[in-house]
């Protein structure tokens, strides 16, 4: 599943490619993925074509006026430009001249969950010709070049200017859900969230308040629990740990103060690492032009069982949590 530093990725990109472009049509291949609303999309979901032709009917003719992320959610703001703006252009923000000095005020929000197979790949004219509309979707140098639209492109976003945006999702978790500025605040899955890992707000102090308060669980299912500290799953989990010396394995009420505030020591450094390097490319997890991210020749444990330790030369090991697997070294971490 991409984590904050891949997400993180996607959004600074599409951020960038999809900001002041005015959303032409939508095509919905799979209305399960999709919906409408701030209800939670239960994991049994229902095909209905009426909440897919709604999705489409309310997303025509918005544009896009910024992406954003909040944990692992991609927040996606739209509002539907005035008469005195029909087309935008493309690198010019709301608020400048054309808009007079007048902030655009979102209308909708499209959340968008990657859960564990999800990929944004955004298509222009120029991304065409360079790719021919192929794409690598594995992190495989062996993986089949793929054209797009494939059968696992299940919405379609075509925009004005004939750029397009594919979400493909071969396992059908992911989901798209679009919510009126009105009703964000009853969208359950933002509420939930505990704070940003990267904020000025979390502090050591808070973090180690917050583990302390569940004493018999491993830290490595602290640091995966988004009510304690959002956007770290089982990649960037196994490498905090790394780098503060412990095992994953370890209960918390067994970690001194001391230990537990290394462990939040380097949770920021090794996130902030993984964003420079555009995500770490496991799995499914390409970024929107469809190239993979670099963080993953950085790993120093996760996906290296039995590879040798980079630091010490011990055969790293992994064992199994709760149906998660946490690699580690057993000379460097205690």
């Amino acid at each position: 599943m991409p984590e904050l530093p891949e997400v993180e990725t996607v959004v600074n990109e599409l951020n960038r490619k999809l900001k002041n472009r005015k959303i032409k049509s939508v095509k919905v291949n799979a209305p399960k993925i999709i919906g409408v609303g701030p209800a939670t999309l239960p994991p049994a979901r229902r095909v209905e074509s009426k909440k897919a032709l709604k999705f489409i009917k309310l997303l025509q003719g918005l544009a896009i006026i910024g992406v954003k992320r909040r944990a692992k959610l991609i927040i996606i703001n739209l509002s539907r430009p005035s008469s005195t703006l029909p087309l935008l252009p493309l690198h010019q923000d709301f608020g400048g001249q054309a808009g007079e000095g007048k902030e655009v005020k979102t209308l909708f929000s499209l959340l968008v969950h990657l859960k564990m197979t999800g990929q944004f790949i955004f298509e222009d004219q120029a991304q065409r010709r360079k790719t021919g509309g192929a794409y690598r979707l594995l992190n495989k140098k062996t993986a089949p070049l793929i054209k797009l639209p494939s059968k696992h492109t299940h919405v379609i976003f075509k925009f004005f200017d004939r750029s397009t945006l594919y979400f493909n999702d071969v396992r059908k978790f992911g989901y798209l859900k679009l919510v009126h500025n009105d009703e964000i605040n009853q969208v359950k899955e933002l509420n939930d969230y505990g704070p940003e890992p990267l904020d000025v707000k979390f502090t050591p102090g808070h973090f180690v308040t917050a583990a302390q308060k569940c004493p018999k669980r491993k830290i490595k299912q602290v640091l995966m629990d988004n009510k304690i500290v959002v956007g770290i799953g089982n990649i960037y989990s196994d490498e905090i740990l790394f780098h503060s010396g412990v095992r994953p394995t370890r209960i918390v009420k067994s970690l001194s103060q001391k230990e537990l505030s290394t462990v939040y020591k380097w949770i920021k450094p090794v996130l902030i690492n993984g964003i420079k390097a555009k995500g770490s490319s496991v799995g499914d997890f390409v970024r929107t032009d469809g190239s993979w991210g670099q963080m993953g020749k950085f790993h120093f444990v996760y996906g290296r069982r039995g590879q040798k330790c980079k630091k010490c030369g011990t055969i790293i090991e992994s064992i199994k949590l709760g149906g998660r697997t946490g690699s580690f070294c057993p000379k460097c971490q205690k």
